[in-house]
């Protein structure tokens, strides 16, 4: 299995995190799979290599100055981008190709299918460019979902729609089935985190108002950070018995279980916190969380506290101030996230791929034929 994605500051780690758990789910049926990706930050790429995979940089970005429009992600063209993976893939032995990048469309698409006739899965939440694809999966919970992708993807195009797909790890099930061991002291612990990378714009807003509220035990995590700017976030904490920080974390899923309330972005993470019952409070970081924030908020299955250029540290105080965590209200909420995301969403997206697979192996035996 060949995956095509990205991590970088400026796409953030979310991409990468759900590929990576469709790969170990592929891994449980003896497909092994290795990662296409630009190299923007090395150190990110790490991730892959913690998780037992292999990459191939396919090329570099043309700019440093990548712009914030995901559609300009790559930072080259998209016909670059399929010929430098064409050129990588030549040297690999792939069946399938999953696509998971804001950047990449039917433009990328057409030029890999025409030069290499590989299966091609799309991982998409956006709905804003035609594909050219085989499977599309989109695990997230919008209106008309069912027809969301009509005018986008061709009538054969397998797809597999909303969040009984969500691609979480396993430890998510197993930990959504145990006791949560919840710790004895009397204040409820809220989990803090905005993603994999860390954003200081956020953290600028949020850690003034957690200093000041002391109503809750916080548990923050800021992604990773340029040195001087987790030094910044440290010294701001650093007297306040009330609140532990920490960069980086490899118990994501084990804090979620033993937290009492969360506080993030509406990014990949709203379904681990949907899976383990975790009800939370949420920021748009992104022009492209607004859609599904808003829709989460109208159906009453988060808070909404705003975007990221709104938000301010009195309305962060304000909303702390009023905030019961044992309410009614959280306790019916748990119930319909939990109904919502049940974690065997890799399976399900790992089987039909197996189809796609086993389908064109025999096709490929019956040319031979």
């Amino acid at each position: 299995m060949g995956f095509r994605v990205d991590v970088a500051k400026h796409i953030g780690t979310g991409h990468l995190q759900r590929c990576l758990t469709l790969a170990r789910e592929l891994k449980k049926m003896s497909i092994s799979s290795i990662f296409f990706v630009r190299e923007y930050d090395k150190e990110l790429l790490s991730l892959i290599v913690i998780s037992g995979f292999t990459y191939y940089i396919i090329g570099y970005a043309a700019s440093e100055d990548i712009s914030e429009d995901h559609l300009n992600w790559l930072g080259v063209s998209q016909e670059q981008d399929a010929q430098e993976f064409i050129n990588a893939v030549t040297k690999q032995h792939i069946d399938m190709i999953v696509i998971d990048h804001y950047s990449i469309d039917s433009t990328w698409e057409n030029i890999v299918k025409n030069a290499i006739s590989l299966p091609i899965a799309v991982i998409d939440d956006l709905a804003n460019r035609k594909h050219t694809c085989d499977l599309l999966i989109d695990q997230n919970y919008w209106p008309k979902l069912n027809s969301r992708y009509d005018d986008l993807v061709s009538g054969h195009c397998s797809r597999l729609l909303g969040p009984k797909y969500s691609l979480l790890r396993d430890e998510f099930v197993s930990l959504r089935e145990s006791k949560a061991q919840k710790p004895s002291d009397e204040l409820k612990t809220i989990l803090v985190n905005f993603g994999g990378v860390g954003n200081m714009e956020v953290w600028k807003i949020f850690l003034p108002a957690l200093v000041k509220y002391n109503k809750f035990k916080f548990h923050v995590i800021t992604g990773k950070l340029p040195s001087e700017d987790l030094a910044y976030c440290k010294n701001m904490v650093k007297q306040f018995k009330h609140i532990f920080l920490e960069e980086q974390t490899d118990q994501m899923s084990s804090l979620m279980k033993v937290s009492d309330f969360a506080l993030g972005a509406c990014g990949s993470t709203v379904w681990e916190r949907f899976c383990l019952g975790l009800n939370s409070a949420l920021i748009d970081v992104a022009d492209n969380q607004k859609d599904l924030v808003h829709y989460l908020h109208e159906k009453d299955l988060v808070d909404y506290l705003g975007s990221l250029n709104t938000i301010t540290v009195g309305s962060i105080c304000d909303y702390l101030e009023q905030l019961s965590i044992e309410s009614i209200k959280c306790q019916a909420r748990t119930v319909n996230i939990m109904n919502l995301v049940d974690g065997m969403g890799a399976a399900r997206v790992a089987k039909s791929i197996m189809v796609i697979h086993f389908n064109k192996y025999n096709k490929i035996i019956l040319e031979k034929i």
